[in-house]
């Protein structure tokens, strides 16, 4: 595995002479993930098959349905 300086992603070198990300021969995974403010603690909470906060650690067992808004990343 090789470390672009560039733009700090990690590719396969025996694959790929330069950088792929950099030369545009590959492009980055846009993830989308649901969100919910924590009414415990005002983090933020992602769902995965029930919402879980990040900061307090709070779960809520609802929808994924239920969420305040999507982040992409």
């Amino acid at each position: 595995m090789q470390w672009c300086p560039y733009c700090d992603k990690v590719y396969d070198e025996s694959e790929y002479g330069i950088c792929p990300y950099c030369s545009g021969q590959l492009e980055e995974e846009v993830e989308e993930r649901f969100f919910k403010i924590c009414p415990n603690c005002g983090g933020v909470m992602y769902w995965d098959d029930y919402w879980s906060c990040t900061n307090c650690g709070e779960e809520i067992d609802s929808d994924e349905d239920d969420n305040d808004g999507i982040i992409v990343g």
